[in-house]
């Protein structure tokens, strides 16, 4: 009988070991809320001349995300058209040395290559990218989705293709008649690039190219 009752409690414990083992495996799934990433807070680094740059931690990755905005004294049209057209992206995103239409896909998306200019020794980075526009019908806000198309274009000699990227841009019109814009980003170069100078050129990246494209824009006679 003692054995009898040994064996009966021994069993009811490897069930509830068995049991309560399911219920840890199956709990991201029951919580799905626990399966996702740590989402890290935003950190100022940059206030200098009406532009804020912030940058946070992404969850296994080595580079830092980062977004930023200025508030431009131009209309939203005029802001729109500058940014619309590839032609004048060299002389305003930051190191950027090419940039061509590749593809106009339909009236909201369009396929770029970018080439991107690194502090030596660091090998130039290029990318091919869709950029998806869709405007707010309540609002006017106008905003574009970008991301990476590695495999549209044969990979160029001398150059490192860019395998990760997501951008928005959105551009906000205000009842004064200027446009804020805003714009955040997350990417992964690529090759071997010191963390460190990753970093700098996530606050350096959005900070001259906000500013360059407020000057720019502002220096346009219509």
């Amino acid at each position: 009988m003692l054995n009898d009752y040994v064996l009966k409690n021994r069993n009811n414990l490897n069930a509830r070991i068995i049991l309560l083992g399911f219920f840890i495996l199956l709990s991201p799934f029951l919580h799905p809320q626990a399966a996702i990433p740590a989402e890290y807070p935003w950190q100022l680094r940059l206030n200098k001349e009406e532009i804020l740059v912030y940058t946070r931690r992404v969850e296994a990755s080595p580079i830092l995300e980062f977004k930023a905005n200025i508030i431009v004294d131009e209309p939203l049209d005029k802001v729109v058209r500058f940014f619309e057209d590839e032609k004048n992206m060299t002389q305003w995103y930051y190191q950027c040395v090419r940039a061509e239409l590749v593809q106009k896909e339909s009236v909201g998306k369009k396929i770029f290559y970018f080439v991107l200019h690194l502090p030596w020794p660091v090998t130039e980075r290029d990318c091919v990218f869709s950029q998806i526009k869709s405007i707010n019908p309540d609002n006017g806000v106008v905003s574009y989705i970008i991301s990476v198309l590695p495999e549209r274009l044969l990979e160029q000699k001398g150059k490192i293709r860019v395998l990760s990227l997501n951008s928005i841009w959105r551009f906000v019109p205000l009842k004064d008649g200027r446009t804020e814009v805003y714009f955040q980003q997350h990417s992964n170069p690529g090759g071997s690039i010191p963390s460190f100078l990753i970093n700098k050129l996530s606050v350096e990246i959005p900070f001259y190219s906000l500013k360059n494209l407020s000057k720019m824009v502002k220096d346009i006679k219509e």
